[in-house]
């Protein structure tokens, strides 16, 4: 049974529907009549015009290596001043939470799938992968499920996740050979000097044993995650003694370094995994040292530290580094090999076992689909001990800092949303509205006229020195406003309304701080930011009669070829260029004061102005304007509403 609320909400929504149904087939009507068709172009009396169909948004562009914001379809631009978006400059060009230039979708797609499945989350492990790996299209259906439930991720599907699934099948066949190799260079190296240095022996112990009882236990069931919480512990004991040896190193980085000392505390006797590469690397510069005589100095210098691990490290990765620029092109390989040959070099053999491993961690992965700088030739190449600290460094520093610029972001764009008051921008037409004969036949064109001359026409009409000013004088109810919000809507122009009685007869200058009050204030600055718009802006000013003279005067410059303007904004007064943009101001008036006096135009903007008495010009088509009685009222009849989304030969038919 329907509550009271519930019938007021449908109540609403059928509302809605049907406002939403009578200007679909209104402008489904515009189309017919006024449009050419398959084209952007509208027809108003003789005149044809380019309409422009960007929607106005708000949105943040990098220019001039600042932010601005930016409204879609004009010349707005506002520079950011937050400090927390400009903290994040490495993110302006980012547009989704899984791509950036260092990490490719699929790339982000096959690493979440990877560790949740270390992890044994999400249903996943990685026994579960393998056999999908040796299904045809199983890791594709993982991955593709896996998408599918983040959206906001940005892939694509058939695309993303076919390349993903390569990846990951890569992936595992590297994982199960390289064992420990896994884990990148950096982590291993400062699980390895936190070990070495680690002098509380029942502390040794202690975490020695937890870790083998533990492997224990993941073995036997392998969703248990207290493993996972030794590893957090780890990871925080390395960082504080890292801290302390001043070594940096990313959080990522500690999350590998505890998972590697947990797994290889498990295996029983440590014996700390050392790459190929870190020991080639750690012999290429013994030799260079040797052929120069220099190695018994550097290995003097390393003993001259003594205990300070964290200088000796320094010290040694100062060394290889050099060593590795010196080889150029050639030395390349070996730069992901210096944090963990450095420590080769610091830390003294006696203090830990080591065990040297030459397994495969590299591969290529062909026949991809997806676009990016990492991909040339439909190929990526793939280091699994790369990849794993890439991506996870990528989930758990830069992703989190994605997600909070993106937070910052939304309400900057909120808060400056409502302080322009962007609604009251876009041009609304009355659910009531029917362009009749009236409108087609008499205020149409003349309104086209004037617009040629201030927006350009389309076409071989188009002027070259675009002028003028649009002056509408009638007394009240003949649908003005209703009219220009019409034409600016079908044009897809922003719509400014500045409120003639609010800027009152105080106002005499286009700087707000001059205002007497604080609603003629905003009015003030209503008209100068339709001048910061700029481009495909119509300014509407009504009830002028209500308005001072000398500030209607202002607009004077906007009537000749120069089209140019005074404003002031943000306190800063300039000067508006108006020439070569669609950008026109109409003004309404009653041709009587409240004081019941005859309004009086200025003369030098009546001069210019295109001025229309919409009474006189009504003279000899008096039944178009008795037939408008008629057409308006269709939409207020149940009966003869349908009529009002037809042909207009039907309604004459019936009148």
């Amino acid at each position: 049974m329907l509550e009271l609320g519930d019938s007021v909400k449908a109540d609403e929504l059928d509302s809605r529907l049907k406002t939403a149904r009578q200007d679909a087939l209104r402008s489904m009507r515009d189309q017919q009549d006024l449009f050419e068709e398959g084209t952007n172009v509208i027809k108003l009396g003789t005149h044809r015009f380019n309409v422009n169909t960007q929607p106005l948004e708000l949105t943040v562009l990098p220019k001039d290596e600042a932010l601005h914001l930016h409204l879609t379809g004009t010349d707005f631009s506002q520079r950011i001043e937050t400090p927390e978006l400009l903290a994040a400059k490495e993110l302006w060009d980012q547009t989704l939470p899984s791509e950036s230039a260092e990490v490719y979708r699929a790339e982000f797609l096959a690493a979440q799938v990877l560790f949740a499945a270390e992890a044994s989350a999400d249903g996943l492990s990685l026994e579960s992968l393998r056999a999908a790996a040796r299904e045809k299209d199983a890791l594709t259906a993982i991955c593709r499920k896996w998408a599918a439930d983040r959206f906001d991720e940005g892939y694509e599907r058939g695309l993303h996740d076919a390349d993903a699934a390569l990846i990951l099948e890569a992936l595992l066949k590297l994982h199960d050979g390289a064992g420990l190799l896994r884990f990148g260079g950096a982590p291993r190296a400062w699980a390895t000097l936190y070990w070495a240095e680690l002098e509380d022996e029942p502390l040794r112990k202690t975490l020695h044993r937890r870790a083998q009882s533990l492997g224990r236990l993941k073995q036997r069931w392998a969703a248990a995650k207290e493993g996972e919480q030794l590893a957090h512990e780890l990871s925080g004991r390395i960082g504080a003694f890292l801290l302390a040896q001043k070594l940096p190193a990313t959080s990522a980085e500690l999350t590998g370094a505890g998972r590697y000392l947990v797994e290889e505390l498990a295996a029983g006797v440590p014996r700390f995994t050392v790459g190929a590469e870190a020991v080639a690397l750690r012999e290429g510069l013994w030799r260079q040292l040797e052929a120069v005589a220099s190695h018994a100095s550097f290995e003097a210098d390393l003993e001259a530290l003594g205990r300070q691990p964290g200088e000796r490290f320094r010290l040694a990765r100062a060394w290889l580094f050099a060593f590795v620029t010196s080889q150029g092109e050639e030395g390349r390989r070996w730069s992901l090999a210096i944090d963990e040959a450095a420590t080769l070099l610091a830390v003294d053999e006696r203090k830990v076992a080591r065990a040297v491993s030459a397994a495969s961690v590299e591969a290529e992965v062909s026949g991809l689909l997806g676009l990016h700088r990492r991909v040339n030739s439909n190929k990526l190449p793939v280091r699994l001990d790369e990849f794993v600290g890439r991506l996870a460094a990528f989930c758990a520093e830069r992703l989190p800092r994605y997600q909070q610029y993106r937070a910052t972001l939304r309400e900057l764009l909120e808060k400056e949303r409502r302080r322009l008051k962007l609604d009251e921008l876009k041009p609304k037409v009355l659910s009531s509205f029917v362009r009749n004969r009236l409108i087609d036949e008499v205020y149409l064109p003349l309104i086209g006229a004037n617009l040629a001359k201030q927006l350009g026409a389309a076409g071989q009409a188009k002027r070259t020195d675009n002028m003028g000013l649009l002056l509408l004088i009638s007394p009240p109810g003949y649908g003005k406003t209703t009219l220009m919000e019409y034409v600016a809507a079908r044009l897809g122009l922003t719509f400014v309304k500045v409120n003639g009685p609010a800027l009152g007869h105080g106002v005499t200058s286009v700087d707000p701080a001059e205002a007497p009050n604080a609603t003629s204030r905003q009015e003030v600055e209503r008209i100068n930011f339709s001048f910061e718009l700029g481009n495909n802006v119509m300014l509407y000013l009504d009830d002028i009669q209500h308005t001072n003279p000398e500030l209607l005067q202002k607009f004077i410059s906007l009537c000749d070829a120069q089209r140019k303007v005074e404003g002031v904004w943000g306190g800063v007064t300039r000067t508006y260029d108006f020439r070569g943009k669609k950008f026109c101001v109409v003004m309404a008036g009653n041709p009587y004061t409240e004081s019941g006096e005859r309004f009086q135009i200025p003369d030098m903007l009546a001069n210019r102005a295109d001025t229309y008495n919409l009474g006189d010009i009504l003279a000899g088509k008096e039944h178009l304007f008795a037939l408008s009685y008629l057409e308006n009222a269709l939409t207020s009849n149940t009966s003869l509403a349908p009529l009002a989304t037809r042909p207009p030969k039907d309604v004459y038919a019936l009148i």
